[in-house]
């Protein structure tokens, strides 16, 4: 068999070619070969991923599954379409999605209860309260009749609120435990199957919710979703409690050691660096997340129905490519990955700008970039968190991931509130300056990333020339490479 470092494909004049010392993109005197490999990269990655890892970590995405249904189902997109039934106004819509990241903030407080309890009885607990709240989204339709529309948004909002609050205190024990039951080598297979398996349940449910919101729905056929949303919820927490690990180390407690692992995180100048530059990527992705199902349903006219179909293909999307993105960034390094996958993300958010209402492209292509946006999303947060377990220190590991839960959290909760303010302000414009602020920012968190994060398994730095503006054309190459799999990093996999 002949080197791959012989191929044509090794010239750096190629847009694909690999930086000095890696193994080539692929191999150009094989393009059966190629075309096979690009075939079988669009098979589902889940099976094999789930084999490559441990007991312990398998578990964890079994509950994710079942979690994930109630995710969708209780403060996905149909919240919003629910929220825009019951009239709310967006600048309300947009403080409705915030609680969700805002209430994150809560974790700094939780610390010694984790170190107490553990985090399994902690996450246990705070599951089962938030489904309970979120029952109270059943009383809607009678605060509506006996007191008016605004009292349903009050309802909604005191609903939505509890099930965020009760997550916040059971979610700062999630990544502690992950830490503890997903070796090193595991963390990026891990992550990009959970993406995998958490798309796949988002293609179900966002389909079979499309069918429940055919034409102009009652208020009613969104409560039938909400009741599945709490029932897969409370089936969530048995899977939970098959997890091992989680438990808490009361012997070793100390309120002044469990708040003194802060200080030694926030001592901590790469990771705090990594945090700052990950809070900065989570805001760009929100500013298109806060804004595409209003610009949809508002600016477009889409339907609920469709707007769910469109969100369900950039579910598929991710489902089909995460795997490929999982194994570039075990290979190449979360730096890098987060680099491109920002890059990708920055060029679909550009192409929202070009889809206004009325252009006769807009409906052939808006299916096609909103999904291409929540690929590049997904891609990029499946290797941020990778990173940033692997900038976790053992001692004081509870206070680097409650850190890390509060920075990205603050920056996906005021960033949809400010989306709203601008939307409600300046109608289709808001919308445009939405899209420009994420495709803006984007390109400088990309190079950003590349800076910061130098984490190649090797040793190497990215290959910044990627990053030249004269040669736009191999960056765009080279992730499209990698989205269909065809980078070497797919085949070693």
């Amino acid at each position: 068999m002949e080197s791959m470092s012989d191929t044509p494909y090794n010239n750096e004049n190629s847009p694909f070619a690999e930086p000095a010392g890696r193994v080539s993109a692929c191999d150009a005197d094989r393009p059966v070969s190629a075309l096979k490999e690009f075939m079988s990269s669009l098979q589902i990655p889940i099976i094999s991923s789930l084999r490559r890892l441990d007991s312990a970590p398998r578990k964890f995405l079994f509950f994710t599954a079942s979690n994930v249904v109630s995710w969708q189902c209780l403060v996905g997109p149909t919240l919003v379409l629910f929220a825009r039934k019951l009239d709310m106004p967006a600048s309300w819509v947009g403080m409705l999605i915030s609680f969700m990241p805002l209430s994150m903030l809560l974790v700094i407080l939780t610390l010694p209860l984790v170190t107490w309890f553990g985090p399994k009885t902690i996450m246990a607990r705070g599951w089962l309260l938030r489904n309970l709240i979120s029952s109270l989204a059943f009383a809607v339709p009678l605060a509506m009749y006996w007191w008016g529309p605004r009292a349903g948004w009050y309802v909604l909002g005191l609903s939505t609120l509890g099930f965020c609050v009760m997550r916040a205190i059971g979610s700062g024990d999630w990544f502690p435990w992950l830490h503890e039951v997903v070796p090193e080598d595991q963390r990026a297979t891990f992550f990009s199957t959970e993406t995998g398996i958490a798309q796949l349940v988002n293609v179900l449910v966002l389909l079979l919710q499309g069918l429940i919101l055919q034409g102009d729905p009652p208020v009613w056929r969104f409560l039938i979703i909400y009741g599945i949303g709490i029932f897969a919820g409370l089936i969530s927490i048995r899977w939970m409690m098959q997890v091992p690990g989680g438990e808490g180390a009361r012997e070793m407690f100390s309120l002044r050691t469990s708040f003194g692992s802060y200080k030694i995180a926030l001592k901590d100048g790469p990771f705090m660096r990594f945090i700052t530059l990950a809070s900065m990527g989570f805001s760009i992705v929100a500013w298109i997340t806060a804004s595409n199902v209003l610009y949809m349903r508002d600016a477009l006219g889409y339907s609920s129905q469709y707007i769910l179909v469109i969100t369900a293909t950039g579910s598929l999307f991710v489902l089909l490519t995460i795997g490929a993105w999982g194994r570039y960034t075990d290979h190449s390094g979360s730096g890098h990955s987060m680099s491109l996958t920002m890059i990708g993300h920055t060029c679909a958010a550009t192409s929202l700008l070009l889809l206004w209402p009325g252009a006769p492209w807009t409906n052939w292509c808006m299916p096609l970039v909103v999904p291409t946006t929540t690929l590049f999303a997904a891609a990029f947060l499946m290797a941020a968190h990778r990173a940033m377990l692997n900038y976790v220190q053992e001692t004081g590991r509870v206070g680097y991931t409650n850190l890390w839960i509060v920075g990205t959290s603050l920056a996906l909760g005021v960033t949809p509130i400010l989306a709203g303010q601008l939307i409600d302000r300046w109608h289709l414009r808001g919308f445009e300056a939405c899209f420009m602020i994420s495709a803006g920012a984007g390109l400088i968190c990309a190079v950003l990333s590349a800076w910061i994060v130098r984490d190649h398994p090797q040793g190497e730095y990215p290959d910044l020339r990627l990053f030249n503006p004269v040669e736009p054309w191999r960056t765009l190459a080279r992730i499209v490479w990698v989205t269909v799999g065809l980078h070497p990093s797919n085949r070693q996999g």
